[in-house]
């Protein structure tokens, strides 16, 4: 009688410091720009934390825009599309993958336009010469993660766009659904999808406990 072995699948028999080194090198750098990101929004927040800590709020006495709430689902709403993205490729169904990328996309558009309109909202009330302190990193928070929302709504427009040229053509759909960089791109835009709804989710809470 054979002894019982127990079955280990190949990534886990792989160091960790190998899988790393044959990581795609746009997986690496997409990892390290979510990482320093999550430092930089971890040292912020500390600051922040040390500011509410001195008794700074007292002064204040305003409702966060209403607005935020609605990119914030907005946000969580998209995830529901992204998390679709790699299935439909691995089906070869680009047409199905084209229109989860443009909900994906408009989504990301609207979250722009709320936004904005909160932050209008936030201007007419002069809250940003009422409390400086507050409004500051306000500002900060929200601004950053303004800045990497850009970068994914370019990025799922560039997607969207690609996608749409090559749907009807079936030489182009079947170089884009064999090559194993098309699944990478793919993976690296939902990677960083998540992430930018994972840090919103953050920040808006630590927001709404605030005010």
């Amino acid at each position: 009688m054979k002894p019982f072995k127990f079955r280990t699948s190949a990534n886990a028999r792989i160091p960790a410091i190998e899988r790393i080194e044959r990581m795609h090198p746009l997986k690496m750098i997409n990892y390290l720009v979510i990482s320093v990101s999550c430092i930089l929004f971890a040292v912020i927040t500390l600051f922040f934390v040390g500011f509410l800590a001195n008794g700074m709020t007292g002064q204040l006495h305003y409702t966060l825009p209403k607005f935020f709430v609605v990119s914030t689902m907005l946000l969580v709403v998209s995830t529901h599309f992204t998390s679709k993205i790699i299935a439909a490729y691995c089906s070869d169904n680009i047409a199905e993958l084209r229109k989860l990328i443009s909900f994906t996309l408009i989504g990301g558009l609207i979250y722009f336009l709320s936004q904005s309109l909160a932050w209008m909202e936030i201007l007419k009330l002069d809250l940003l010469h009422k409390v400086s302190g507050i409004s500051t990193y306000l500002f900060i928070f929200s601004g950053m993660h303004f800045v990497y929302m850009l970068v994914g709504v370019v990025m799922s427009a560039m997607l969207f766009y690609k996608y749409m040229l090559i749907e009807n053509d079936p030489v182009k759909t079947l170089i884009a659904t064999t090559n194993p960089h098309e699944k990478v791109k793919l993976e690296i835009f939902k990677t960083y999808w998540n992430f930018l709804v994972f840090s919103w989710g953050l920040i808006f809470l630590m927001l709404l406990f605030i005010f």
